[in-house]
């Protein structure tokens, strides 16, 4: 997510599959990487990384920021779809032999918002 504020946040939070990250926390499945500038006055970015995607991952996140003019939300959801033919191989049909029958699956979504009278 990229933001705005000024004057500047105070409180920025995830909520990820009724989980709180705040920037810098992390666990097995999630990253919730600290804050840093954008090339914009007063703008940020957050962002939240899934190490590993999988269905489990499918739902709504949702990034809030606070500055003294107010709270601002962004939201994005994560699907999952398969294309036709694709063949999906779990951990017991992998076969170690071959170590190209793994794969990683990246998702990258920018959101960009603005807190209310940020200029």
């Amino acid at each position: 997510m990229e933001f705005c504020a000024n004057p500047p946040y105070n409180k920025v939070f995830w909520i990820a599959k009724n989980k709180v990250y705040k920037p810098g926390d992390a666990d097995t499945t999630v990253i919730a990487y600290g804050i840093t500038n954008s090339s914009a006055p007063h703008c940020h970015q957050a962002v939240l990384f899934l190490t590993k995607v999988s269905t489990a991952d499918i739902g709504e996140y949702t990034f809030l920021v606070r500055s003294p003019n107010g709270i601002s939300e962004g939201n994005f959801f994560v699907n999952m779809t398969y294309a036709s033919g694709y063949v999906v191989h779990t951990e017991d049909t992998i076969s170690s032999s071959n170590p190209l029958s793994t794969f990683a699956k990246l998702i990258y979504i920018s959101v960009i918002f603005l807190l209310p009278n940020c200029y």
